[in-house]
């Protein structure tokens, strides 16, 4: 019976760790009759198997780590391992597939990808080669059309996958410690695009520090563009508005208040 192995790569020296899955045969009706004049059937000659990293090792979650991926062959007393993926259907793309997968509370990062120079399957597993950050970035960061108290936060995101609801930007108050959470919506038909929107007018007075996090990878936001004009609204009707901080430091910093009135009035009369 043959079954699908996972072997872990250790260092030289080191015990070697393999898991093996069963497999389920399927239909391959008519392989090899113009090989042998049909003296042999493969009718099931087909195989395929679903790897479930929280329970392939021993119903254990499979270890963070790089792990080759076999086919186990056993037959009247003979074996042989053969290593998967140096020959694939078309349809089958060699491109490395990275992606953020929830496994239980926490996010795991998972990439498929194939060797060099022979194109064989391996799994990563927590980052070893492949790592999430790279997949993250921000476009830019501007006042949106329809809204002029939401700041609209763009970006883009290549992982093949990743948990819904994980992807947001996320603002701390320096002072306060408060923090505030604003989840990204993908752009539809634009690939891995997606757009956030940060309602100010909703949050307390304050200097806001801004972040774009997946799960425990976190991005900084980019410092404010300096000729961002303020956002103005008005609470309890009071005035206020957000704007950036003069000197961010090179990062994003949004100052949150309410406007003093007398200084608003000796502004006019000015």
């Amino acid at each position: 019976m043959p079954s699908l192995q996972l072997s872990h790569h250790r260092p030289v020296g080191s015990e070697p760790v393999t898991y093996r899955l069963p497999v389920t045969h399927t239909a391959t009706p008519g392989l090899g009759a113009a090989e042998d004049d049909g003296r042999f059937a493969y009718d099931l000659a087909g195989f395929e198997v679903a790897v479930d990293i929280t329970t392939a090792a021993d119903g254990e979650p499979l270890p963070d780590g790089l792990w080759d991926i076999s086919l186990a062959i056993g037959a009247q007393g003979l074996s042989k391992e053969v290593r998967i993926g140096s020959k694939r259907a078309e349809d089958v793309s060699r491109k490395t597939s990275a992606q953020v997968v929830a496994t239980g509370e926490e996010l795991r990062a998972v990439a498929l990808y194939t060797t060099k120079p022979y194109g064989n399957f391996t799994l990563d597993l927590g980052e070893c080669k492949h790592e999430v950050l790279p997949h993250l970035g921000i476009d830019g960061i501007r006042w949106a059309a329809d809204a002029l108290t939401e700041l609209e936060v763009t970006g883009r995101c290549t992982l093949a996958s990743y948990p819904e609801g994980a992807l947001m930007v996320g603002l701390t108050d320096s002072e306060s410690g408060g923090v505030g959470s604003f989840p990204a919506r993908q752009v539809s038909g634009a690939g891995g695009d997606f757009v956030v929107r940060v309602p100010v007018a909703t949050l307390p007075a304050g200097v806001w520090g801004g972040e774009l996090r997946l799960g425990p990878w976190v991005l900084p936001l980019p410092e404010l563009p300096r000729d961002l004009a303020p956002a103005k609204w008005r609470r309890q009707g009071l005035p206020w508005y957000a704007k950036p901080v003069p000197d961010g430091g090179g990062r994003f910093a949004l100052e949150v208040a309410r406007t003093k009135l007398v200084k608003a009035m000796a502004r006019r009369l000015r």
